[in-house]
Parts: C-alpha cells; structure tokens; sequence
C-alpha cells in the first residue's frame, strides 16, 4: 500500500499542453507498472488518474519530473495518504 500518490489531470495535459508532453504522459502511463495507476474519474477528453507512489518524496521526485517534462503545475496534486 502507497502513503502518497500523484494525482493527475488529463484534460488539462491533452487540451492545453503540447503535443509532445501529452505524448510522454501518454508513454508514461502505458509503460509504467498497471498497478502504480488508478483512474480516478474516466472522461472523453482525458481521465482523472492517481499514481502511486512509494512515500511522499517520491511523489514530488514525480511531481517535478512531470513539471519538467511540461505538465503544468495545475494539472498535479501531491496526495498524501494516497489511495489505493
């Protein structure tokens, strides 16, 4: 069981980021451990997904990196206490 969690905003990356970042979330998500994601809320433009991590700084390791790789600051939330 996570202690946190990274939860994130699709509909922001798919409408409002560019191609390239949503391309990267895109690979992340599909490459990533199936049991690391949860969708949270499922929508046609993008889901509400939660990604667990293993304690709170790893969250914001992964918070950082997706702000890197140009996920905007409000399309991330650190949970504490994720859910699982």
């Amino acid at each position: 069981m996570s202690t946190a969690a990274v939860r994130l905003n699709e509909v922001v990356v798919n409408l409002h980021c560019p191609k390239a970042t949503a391309t990267w979330w895109a690979l992340f998500r599909a490459r990533g451990p199936a049991e690391r994601f949860t969708t949270v809320t499922a929508s046609i433009p993008g889901d509400l997904v939660d990604v667990a991590c293993d304690d709170r700084a790893d969250a914001e390791w992964l918070c950082a990196h997706m702000i890197e790789q140009g996920v905007p600051k409000t399309a991330i939330k650190i949970l504490a206490g994720g859910k699982r």
